[in-house]
């Protein structure tokens, strides 16, 4: 379970000099783990980096500290070993990473005038509904 996040470093880049963005833009976002260092039994500091890419247009990026509770030794274990989390633990911890820094990287593109790194919804026009054969509404 998470207990804290923190967001340490923020950096954000646009390539853009002056003129719009392009319609179509190519914009990948990355959690990773960078570090997990054990607090006690209980609780662990991991590290992390957050980047969002916009691919030739800009560059958002965020490094912080959570603070997880669980099962320590087996998350340093796995980590020691493998580099990688626990399957039980993984979703959890990047969903927290990646759901916190979106939220952060939606303010930070617009100051430095890139799209936001969600896709926006689509505004469809409602349509009318077809009248049934032989009858017209007017």
């Amino acid at each position: 379970m998470i207990k804290s996040f923190e967001l340490s470093s923020i950096e954000a880049k646009s390539y853009l000099k002056g003129e719009n963005p392009p319609t179509e833009i190519r914009i990948d976002t990355n959690s990773t783990v960078t570090e997990i260092r054990a607090i006690d039994g209980k609780q662990a500091f991991i590290d992390f980096r957050f980047t969002a890419n916009y691919y030739g247009l800009g560059i958002i990026s965020m490094e912080g500290t959570l603070i997880w509770e669980g099962d320590v030794s087996r998350l340093e274990k796995e980590w020691k070993n493998n580099h990688k989390l626990p399957d039980d633990s993984v979703t959890e911890i990047h969903s927290v990473i990646v759901n916190s820094c979106i939220i952060e990287s939606v303010i930070i593109s617009k100051e430095i005038r890139l799209p936001p790194p969600i896709p926006l919804p689509v505004q469809m026009q409602a349509q009318k509904p077809k009248p049934p054969d032989g009858m017209d509404y007017h």
